[in-house]
């Protein structure tokens, strides 16, 4: 650590990965063993096995991280049955990109600190803004929000008020719940709001190094027959990433990252004058780190390497 003025800083520098400023999964030993385990297992049939006489690894994962998500006794979430529609996607970012696809002729909107990936390809190729930039919604938007918010790590304080909006207009809505395996306290009830199109889930942010499997579920209440869809039905997903998706699944509990490191982050945020956040790998800072600003009061930054496993 180095001391600016009164307050303590972390030393960047020696931050591995992609630092401070990105959104990590933890460093977990028993998640290495994990995959050095099944990874050591003969996995040649799900790649070679004609696809006719493979098992529906796409809906194994489904049903797995359907039970996962409703299992967890430190979140709750109401509703999620009505949309009856669940696809195998490529990580989360696969049902952003249908989503914009389908409503490429609106406007799309978020609040500032959301993922990034929305607004770096909004920027190129969509007609977009901030909520906070053009305060009325209209008929022709289209809204995409983290649930836990990208920045906060719980839901935002305006969420509720900005749905209001959207049902009573018809807007469309997208609800990106990729923090939801590294949350706590997550209540909310989906019944509530037709306005939601789709939620989506990852395993990503949630166990060391399941970015790479690029394994999330899409819910929703209408069968689109868009790219999702086809590839599913179709048989054409990546077969491996949804088994080895399932395999994750059903060895670690509900709840288990935030189990495990809950305390490793509050001491080390005692420790480093930090806040802890209610997404167990992250922490907000002080003005010292305001080069990691995205754009509300809060500056967020990732701990993971900090208060994981040294690998």
């Amino acid at each position: 650590m180095w001391r600016i003025g009164d307050h303590i800083m972390i030393n960047i520098d020696k931050v591995p990965g992609e630092g401070i400023g990105a959104a990590n999964a933890i460093p977990d030993l028993e998640v290495v063993e994990f995959w050095n385990k099944v990874l050591n297992e003969d996995l040649s049939g799900v790649i070679t096995d004609s696809p006719y006489f493979l098992p529906n690894n796409n809906e194994i994962f489904i049903d797995k991280f359907d039970n996962y998500i409703k299992s967890s006794k430190l979140n709750k979430l109401v509703g999620l049955d009505e949309y009856k529609y669940r696809s195998f996607v490529h990580g989360s970012c696969q049902a952003f990109d249908s989503f914009w696809m389908r409503h490429n002729n609106k406007r799309f909107r978020c609040f500032k600190g959301e993922f990034f990936y929305h607004q770096a390809n909004w920027k190129k190729f969509y007609n977009w803004c901030y909520l906070e930039d053009v305060d009325m919604i209209n008929t022709n938007d289209v809204v995409v929000i983290s649930l836990p918010f990208s920045d906060y790590c719980k839901e935002h304080p305006k969420m509720k008020d900005m749905l209001d909006v959207c049902e009573e207009l018809g807007v469309p809505v997208l609800i990106d719940c990729a923090y939801y395996v590294i949350a706590r306290d997550i209540n909310f009830d989906f019944t509530e709001y037709g306005c939601i199109e789709e939620i989506t889930f990852s395993l990503s942010k949630g166990f060391h190094s399941a970015t790479r499997l690029r394994a999330g579920v899409r819910y929703s209440k209408r069968h689109y027959d868009d790219n999702i869809d086809i590839m599913n039905e179709w048989n054409q997903y990546s077969h491996l990433s949804a088994y080895l998706g399932s395999k994750l699944l059903s060895y670690f509990p509900e709840d288990y990252v935030m189990n495990k490191f809950r305390d490793k982050q509050l001491k080390f945020c005692k420790e480093n004058n930090l806040i802890p956040s209610d997404c167990v790998p992250f922490a907000f800072g002080g003005e010292e780190y305001n080069q990691f600003n995205r754009g509300t009061e809060v500056n967020r930054i990732c701990i993971s390497y900090l208060i994981g496993d040294k690998l």
